[in-house]
């Protein structure tokens, strides 16, 4: 690397306090606890200025490409003062950097020393755009981001340049690892910590199937792009305290409609740890396969304290194509976690999640609008899965599935149809779209259903008998123990449903149980709820969640 490239690389700089000098032991004039001056020191072409307020002064988290033994900078002095030796001399500052400010009020002695990187002990400082982007050559590294990221709206002239990739005024953000049609994988494995700051204005356009990564992406030229987020593709990647804010208007993140792994945030993470991390911001996520809000697609990991809250246009959705929160789990564990956001779609839609694979939902909530796209004109529908909370639950061998403490309060809306063979096609519940795994595999307990499930049927058929207040269709045993006990529960007049499950007891003999489906008024009774903790877990107001029981 050259110095050149040195020198453009660290952008960042100094978290620590202030700055007070004093002057050497040679001058009269008495020491002074700070500066009577400003002075300034930038570490490379696009860093922020930074003001040197300490005698002993201590960098640390300079960004990936910072080589903390070949550092140079630029200093901003008052009129009249100088400084030596030149700060754009390269020098080793771990071994600390002694500079000799002078100027009409004396000489002051400053000391600047640079902790190398330690993954744990001082990881890279992500501080902006660039060095965001900038993490995809260090693909293993630990980050934090050290304030606010603002990405440039694509229509800035020099968005190009800001970011280090050379199409995003065309097509945005390029995703930090990705599925490629040819030459494999790019896969993020390191961690980054947020520190809860937002990366802001973020913006994905689709790249064509047949259009090349920028240049400077990597060494190899790919083609036939998927997964999309801030990061696209991460094995055992730790991501924490992270906000992500989409741009306003309607470009959102735009996945393909083929390939999957769509979200904010991630596209897909198998063995990944996510902790404290939402999306908020206008505009639409959209895609293929595996689209969530938040996170595209989770194989074998953990989400928890997560949330998803997209405000849309009139006559828009949050999310198109996918579900409120991540789009398909599998032997992963989601805990106390929620998403606000409105979703349409077709295929395992849910207001959290799409679908469930050998996984646990724990503690866990949507609210938004869960709303069918009509196929091929509403003329015949394809087989579809919609639920308020989850779409598609199931389990594989030896796996199990378990849904505890967890609530829908969105409407589920189907398309209108004038097709009767639809009505053995199409799975819509309250809490969950479709159980397709048996009793043994999969448990749901402790849960709730507060949204209307409704279809309208143009042929005179008002109902479907794959419609119903908790689940769309489900196996014996499911949601009602040995005997019929039942820990859920629904509003029988919110959701218009007088039955737990579509069909009837012929199909499974949950779906005909009727005594858990309850008033608006025993629903916001916590006398109701038999059996459930009122102590650690729930809790009820009739002030807060419109009277219904919420999460602690």
């Amino acid at each position: 690397m050259t110095l050149r490239q040195i020198k453009a690389l660290c952008t960042l700089v100094l978290i620590t306090g202030a700055f007070a000098c004093k002057k050497d032991s040679g001058n009269s004039t008495p020491p002074s606890p700070t500066l009577p001056f400003n002075v300034q020191f930038k570490f490379g072409a696009g860093a922020s200025p930074v003001t040197i307020d300490s005698l002993n002064k201590t960098l640390r988290n300079l960004p990936a490409g910072c080589n903390v033994q070949q550092l140079a900078a630029t200093a901003v002095l008052p009129s009249g003062y100088t400084i030596a030796p030149d700060p754009a001399t390269v020098q080793d500052y771990t071994q600390g950097a002694n500079f000799t400010i002078t100027g009409a009020q004396g000489k002051y002695n400053v000391k600047l020393t640079a902790l190398a990187y330690d993954s744990l002990a001082n990881p890279y400082g992500i501080y902006t755009a660039k060095d965001l982007s900038n993490v995809r050559h260090y693909l293993n590294g630990y980050f934090v981001l050290m304030n606010d990221i603002q990405l440039p709206n694509m229509t800035d002239a020099n968005a190009n340049d800001l970011v280090g990739v050379d199409d995003y005024n065309a097509y945005g953000w390029y995703s930090i690892g990705a599925h490629y049609v040819d030459h494999g994988n790019i896969v993020f494995r390191g961690s980054i910590d947020g520190q809860n700051h937002v990366i802001k204005n973020l913006s994905i356009a689709f790249r064509e199937d047949a259009h090349p990564q920028p240049n400077g992406i990597d060494s190899v030229i790919h083609t036939g792009k998927s997964n999309d987020g801030v990061f696209g593709y991460a094995i055992g990647g730790r991501f924490k305290n992270i906000g992500v804010q989409l741009a306003g208007g309607i470009v959102g993140v735009q996945g393909t409609s083929v390939n999957g792994g769509v979200g904010a945030l991630l596209g897909r993470g198998d063995t990944c740890t996510i902790s404290n991390c939402y999306v908020t911001g206008t505009g639409t996520i959209s895609g293929g396969l595996d689209v969530g809000a938040l996170i595209g697609r989770l194989n074998s990991s953990t989400a928890t304290k997560c949330y998803a809250s997209i405000s849309h246009s009139a006559g828009n959705f949050a999310i198109v194509s996918g579900s409120g929160l991540i789009g398909n789990v599998y032997s992963s564990a989601i805990t106390s976690s929620y998403s606000t956001c409105d979703v349409t779609g077709n295929s395992g839609i849910g207001g959290l999640i799409g679908g469930v694979t050998s996984s646990t939902i724990q503690s866990s909530y949507a609210s938004g609008l869960v709303v069918e796209t009509p196929s091929n004109g509403g003329a015949q529908i394809p087989y579809d899965v919609l639920g308020g909370l989850l779409g598609t639950v199931t389990s594989a061998a030896p796996y199990s599935t378990t849904i505890t403490n967890c609530y829908a309060l969105g409407n589920v809306t189907g398309a209108t149809s004038g097709n009767a063979s639809f009505l053995g096609n199409s799975y819509m519940g309250g809490l969950v779209g479709m159980i397709s795994s048996s009793a043994s595999k999969v448990t749901v307990t402790n849960c709730y259903a507060a949204g209307a499930v409704a279809r309208t049927f143009t042929n005179g058929n008002s109902s479907t008998p794959l419609t119903g207040a908790l689940v769309g269709n489900t196996f014996n045993g499911v949601f009602a123990a040995a005997g019929g006990s039942c820990s859920n529960y629904w509003d029988k007049q919110s959701t218009t449903q007088s039955i737990l499950g579509g069909g009837n007891a012929n199909i499974a003999a949950d779906n005909g149980i009727t005594a858990n489906g309850k008033t608006t008024t025993e629903m916001k009774t916590q006398a109701t709820y038999s059996g459930w903790d009122f102590t650690s877990t729930w809790a009820i107001d009739q002030n807060k969640n419109n009277g219904y029981p919420y999460l602690r």
